[in-house]
């Protein structure tokens, strides 16, 4: 698969560098930047250490979410940049570049922990979430090409669900509250956000659970 080249905010990166710096040593950091820098959190100093709030402080205004875990997918898929623990957990939500994979590499290879890896859509719904321990780099690339690959893409079915009304029934995404589908049952047409358009096998499947039909003719 060819990767393109992603267009990341600039000002932002720059912005988050100027305010935390970085740092060569991966206890320390808590972002890995498309370049494969690590943003300095100092995770590892107990006294000075940065929480992930810190960094969803500095976001814009307009990219603030219903909650800090939306802010920071927000932030990371306007920046590129990976949120991850260095005990065990990884969070995508845009195509990692091949610095990034490199150092994903690094950090999780020769680890004694099990690491979690989850991707999100721009949306911050989960259509990638897997366990690896001490991954070979081409498995990475793999899982990795296969959740932003829309012939791949597996969205967690918990993530949504679906209010009966009337005379139709409604597709919301539970993060954030957000109606983002619609089906009418006059008319057995489906709806939805453009923007969550990769949803729409699971809102079908959704509807297909409720019988709706079978219940309509009793």
């Amino acid at each position: 698969m060819i990767q393109q080249v992603p267009s990341f905010n600039e000002a932002l990166l720059d912005k988050l560098v100027t305010h935390f710096g970085v740092t060569r040593h991966m206890k320390d950091g808590g972002y890995i930047l498309p370049d494969g820098r690590l943003l300095n959190l100092q995770r590892s100093d107990i006294n000075n250490r940065q929480f992930h709030r810190a960094v969803a402080a500095l976001m814009p205004e307009d990219m603030l979410g219903i909650c800090d875990e939306i802010t920071i997918i927000n932030l990371m898929a306007a920046t590129g940049a990976i949120r991850y623990e260095a005990r065990g957990r990884v969070h995508v939500a845009v195509e990692p570049t091949r610095q990034q994979r490199r150092k994903l590499f690094d950090i999780m290879k020769y680890s004694v922990h099990s690491y979690r890896v989850i991707v999100s859509d721009s949306n911050g719904a989960t259509m990638g979430d897997q366990m690896f321990q001490s991954p070979q780099a081409h498995e990475l690339l793999h899982f990795f090409n296969n959740c932003f690959s829309s012939e791949q893409k597996q969205y967690r079915d918990d993530e949504f669900y679906v209010t009966e009304e009337r005379d139709y029934c409604v597709l919301v995404f539970r993060p954030e509250q957000r109606r983002i589908g619609r089906y009418d049952l006059k008319t057995n047409t489906y709806t939805i956000d453009p923007r969550f358009e990769g949803v729409l096998d699971v809102f079908e499947d959704k509807i297909s659970q409720l019988n709706i039909f079978e219940r309509c003719a009793n």
